[in-house]
């Protein structure tokens, strides 16, 4: 009862309100968990015999706090657009589909999201479009744009922007990889094949040996060094054991440096 009666009490409603619109701003907006995770909030803390916790009634609060949101970041961005220095900056670009196109923009010292939205497609003049739109009231000049290698991107960069065009990280690892994971996979595979070949020899020595024995007559000359040969051929498994063992550590090595991502400069 008591707790009813402060619940209802002018203040405390406006106090109400205030926490659910930190729930929705919290789990949906910060944390992206959606509205369904508020409402069995508001249904475990005791808030929905004060405030409905159904979906529909939830999603249209959820709504009106994005358009909310929206305007402020649109009225935020004008005021310090007109107050920032001029500066030179990096764009990083790519395209998401989900499931239609969606440009993706992002000035990545600040982390920044110049642009994120649907598009009609990937080409260079629909990007140039786009990011001038985003980079509206902004005053900055793009000197560098990262992304992968696609014909519309670098077109767009190098061309449009007239700037310069650097491959994000994934594609310099996949261009590294590339060149090296295959002669490296070949250099680790040689040992099965030098254990077969070693009893190969082996044997072949051992029936050179017997047959050498067992000729008659007595062959002239110097015997075969067939005992030199048989132990040759038995080291030759454990010294490809050491040459995998080392082509195994530089492969280990190699996906460690493609793997490591630079430092930003400061």
């Amino acid at each position: 009862m008591a707790l009813r009666q402060f619940y209802t009490a002018e203040e405390a409603v406006a106090g109400l309100n205030g926490q659910v619109l930190a729930a929705h701003l919290v789990i949906t907006l910060l944390a992206g968990a959606g509205i369904r995770q508020v409402c069995p909030l508001l249904a475990l803390s005791g808030l929905s015999a004060f405030v409905a916790s159904a979906y529909g009634r939830q999603q249209k609060l959820n709504v009106a706090l994005e358009e909310a949101v929206v305007a402020d970041a649109e009225q935020q961005r004008q005021t310090l657009a007109a107050q920032m220095p001029r500066r030179r900056i990096s764009v990083g670009e790519d395209e998401t589909d989900h499931p239609e196109v969606c440009l993706v923009a992002m000035e990545p010292v600040s982390s920044f999201m110049l642009r994120e939205r649907s598009a009609p497609d990937r080409s260079a003049a629909t990007w140039t479009r786009a990011l001038a739109e985003a980079l509206e009231g902004l005053r900055v000049a793009v000197v560098q744009g990262t992304g992968d290698a696609a014909k519309g991107l670098l077109r767009h960069v190098a061309h449009d922007l007239g700037a310069h065009h650097s491959p994000d990280l994934f594609h310099v690892q996949h261009e590294v990889s590339k060149a090296t994971t295959l002669p490296l996979a070949r250099a680790v595979e040689p040992t099965p094949r030098a254990s077969d070949q070693a009893s190969d020899a082996v044997a072949a020595q051992r029936a050179a040996r017997d047959a050498h024995q067992q000729a008659w007559p007595r062959p002239c000359g110097r015997p075969p060094a067939c005992a030199e040969r048989i132990n040759d051929a038995l080291m030759a498994p454990a010294d490809a054991d050491v040459q995998s063992a080392q082509a195994e550590a530089h492969q280990q090595q190699a996906r460690a440096c493609a793997r490591a991502s630079p430092r930003p400069s400061v």
